[in-house]
């Protein structure tokens, strides 16, 4: 089974994280996949972009067992975070409106790929947190430019330093999140979002993101490379390993 699934329909290009059993935690195989299927959405020209998980949870970060059992987790980690780096770079560049549909868990990098998208749609239950604390790492997947930019840099360290749980009401009411329902109401809202945006010329919406990127993420792929290039150093360090042998040992 493909860890990454696409569709398309009535001008939506879903891409759906497929790997439920690891409530599609990011290996490099999911990242590479979600590159791709970006490019395809781009090429197809599809004024809607969804991206959402399987099995009831939109992502939970990376792999850390792949971390664990890597060869050489340094490299791994550093190509994991590129080619993340490039999906995030054609979500806030591609001329359509990308949504992140979140239910279950979106924890790490998986915050930063929602944070990454247009607008937002989230279930009640779901609970967002940055995670990164627990392996020593921090933030990538533009994580620590979006969420300091949208809620102040206060509490970009409540968040990343403590490492707590965000609900979906604090969520919206940081601006993290446009919609939040019950379970049973997210593919209908994610209708009516999208059926109230129809209207919009795919050439509106380029200069409409454009201006937000130049007024908002200013500076973003030279961040997301410096991003990358300290979770990769941190995890040539013993440190890592050894805060990677502690995790498993409080599961």
């Amino acid at each position: 089974m493909p860890v990454v699934l696409e569709s398309t329909k009535d001008d939506v290009f879903t891409i759906t994280l497929n790997r439920p059993d690891k409530k599609n935690a990011m290996d490099y195989d999911l990242l590479a996949g979600l590159y791709e299927s970006m490019k395809n959405a781009a090429r197809q020209k599809t004024p809607f972009v969804v991206i959402r998980g399987s099995g009831g949870a939109f992502c939970s970060g990376g792999d850390i067992m792949a971390f664990r059992d890597a060869d050489d987790a340094e490299a791994l980690i550093d190509a994991e975070a590129g080619v993340l780096n490039e999906s995030i770079k054609l979500i806030r560049n591609i001329p359509a409106i990308v949504i992140a549909v979140m239910e279950g868990v979106a924890v790490g990098a998986g915050v930063g790929l929602a944070l990454a998208c247009d607008l937002s749609i989230a279930t009640k239950k779901t609970i967002m947190n940055m995670g990164y604390r627990r392996i020593g790492l921090t933030p990538d997947g533009g994580g620590s430019i979006f969420l300091p930019r949208i809620v102040g840099a206060k509490l970009f360290g409540e968040m990343y330093l403590l490492s707590r749980n965000i609900t979906m009401d604090e969520a919206k009411a940081l601006g993290l999140v446009n919609i939040v329902c019950d379970d049973g109401e997210i593919e209908g809202r994610l209708d009516e979002l999208i059926a109230s945006l129809k209207a919009l010329p795919m050439e509106t919406v380029a200069n409409y993101k454009d201006l937000v990127n130049r007024c908002l993420f200013f500076g973003l792929e030279t961040h997301l490379d410096r991003e990358r290039r300290y979770v990769a150093e941190f995890a040539s360090k013993p440190l890592f390993k050894q805060r990677l042998d502690e995790f498993f040992r409080k599961k």
